[in-house]
């Protein structure tokens, strides 16, 4: 009688005779995160969440801080079915990950990184295996210090490596735990301070039998590789692949870390092929950071126009549309919309001469679309309101008066013309029908529609 995965093998042979090949063709990956958008919405069932940080691979990241004395980085699930999908029984994974430098690991200690699992009962960790009554698997990667030195293990001391692997819960593994395995050395000990792309495959045994396989790689390179495991009985064809279990943990419970550390992820991938390193960000036009947003194309057409460059030079693929415009940054904006160049030999402010925008400030004031904050002072890093914006704007493009009052909270405000005229140009249709907000922050996604208005 054929095995599941001769049958599988048999059928697959049938189908390539059959069915033409599509070159290159893949299959989307389940999952995709790359972070710029927070943590928020990834693990459920979560004992500790992940955090944000803006120091991951590519862009923002995730992290899992250890406290001092703690045991829980961080431990969430992402559930397949939760996101309408079936329990595979073959998954690749892909994320990016670093052990900053400094971290450490007190010997004989180890701890959990992400891996599969299926946690059908509440077993298959914290020293629980599968039983018949209560059966489960687990296959979390590890990180530990074992591994040779020129004196044996390397049991002492601090260490500036890790060395990842596997923590397994499988049925020929120990009677009492998962099964420890290491990684290839030469491939898998990761220089702290340093990101590496990390891979995993699984493919579950037919049940009953021992075939099943883990797979590892780092930077591309196979760094393990075993298909002889069995982690489901012959009775057990439901155990399929039923999280991505996002566990960050260090030592045993009542023995945790001697000191506050953190472990950094980036770029998680599943899906039913392998998946590589590429973590490159994809995005629409200039800029990451304003998919969806409503203002993306003002954004865009600010990009295109030259009017803005970013706001993380050397990169320049960011634009923080939801960081507040200063005045500095205004000056800008309008010199490059308004292709001003006159006015730089004379220096009008006393506040601006670290500023990197003290050519801007100089020419806008020489233009006479600004008088400063005083007589002296420009008050470049100040974030500017929707009345100053008003001011700037009627005074950059001239726009002509109106006796028309269009909001009513503006009455007896020293912007108010201005913030008619700005109306009555349609720059602007207040923050309801009938306000203008104006002393509120404008972002720089909102300067973005302004200016595109003001300009058509």
């Amino acid at each position: 009688m054929l095995s599941r995965r001769s049958l599988l093998f048999a059928l697959t042979a049938i189908l390539v005779l059959s069915v033409p090949l599509t070159a290159g063709a893949a299959a989307d990956p389940w999952l995709d995160e790359d972070f710029e958008n927070g943590v928020d919405g990834l693990m459920t069932s979560i004992i500790r969440p992940l955090e944000t940080t803006s120091n991951g691979h590519v862009g923002a990241g995730a992290r899992a801080t250890i406290p001092s004395g703690a045991n829980w980085g961080a431990s969430g699930r992402w559930n397949f079915e939760d996101h309408g999908l079936a329990q595979p029984e073959e998954m690749y994974w892909r994320y990016y990950l670093q052990f900053p430098t400094g971290f450490y690991i007190e010997p004989p200690y180890r701890g959990k990184l992400p891996g599969p699992a299926n946690l059908h009962t509440y077993n298959c960790l914290g020293l629980r295996v599968s039983t018949e009554a209560e059966p489960c698997w687990s296959a979390r990667m590890l990180f530990s210090r074992d591994y040779k030195t020129d004196t044996g293990l390397y049991q002492d001391g601090p260490s500036d490596e890790t060395l990842i692997g596997f923590y397994t819960y499988h049925l020929d593994g120990p009677s009492d735990r998962g099964e420890i395995i290491t990684w290839d050395d030469d491939v898998a000990l990761l220089d702290h301070g340093q990101w590496y792309c990390v891979e995993g495959r699984i493919d579950l045994n037919t049940p009953g039998m021992n075939d099943g396989i883990l797979e590892g790689w780092v930077d591309g390179e196979l760094a393990y590789s075993r298909s002889d495991f069995k982690w489901r009985r012959a009775s057990e064809s439901f155990l399929d692949v039923e999280m991505f279990w996002l566990d960050f943990y260090y030592g045993k419970e009542g023995e945790g870390s001697t000191k506050s550390m953190e472990i950094r992820f980036d770029s998680l991938a599943l899906g039913p092929e392998r998946i590589g390193c590429d973590d490159a960000l994809v995005w629409n036009g200039a800029f990451m950071d304003d998919d969806g947003s409503v203002f993306e194309s003002d954004i865009e057409w600010l990009a295109a126009s030259g009017i803005t460059k970013s706001c993380n030079p050397p990169d320049d693929n960011r634009f923080c549309p939801d960081d507040v415009v200063t005045r500095g940054q205004m000056a800008a904006f309008l010199g490059r919309a308004l292709d001003l160049t006159e006015g730089v030999g004379e220096d009008y402010f006393t506040d601006d001469n670290a500023s990197v925008f003290e050519n801007d400030i100089d020419r806008f004031a020489h233009a006479g679309i600004t008088k400063g904050c005083t007589a002296t002072t420009f008050c470049p890093g100040s974030g500017i309101t929707r009345e100053q914006m008003a001011a700037f704007l009627t005074r950059a493009y001239d726009l002509p008066a109106t006796d028309e009052d269009f909001f009513t909270d503006d009455e007896g405000s020293i912007f108010e013309d201005a913030i008619n005229r700005l109306a009555a140009s349609g720059i602007t249709t207040g923050c309801s029908a009938t306000t203008f907000c104006g002393s509120d922050s404008v972002t720089r996604a909102q300067m973005a529609a302004f200016l595109k208005r003001a300009e058509s």
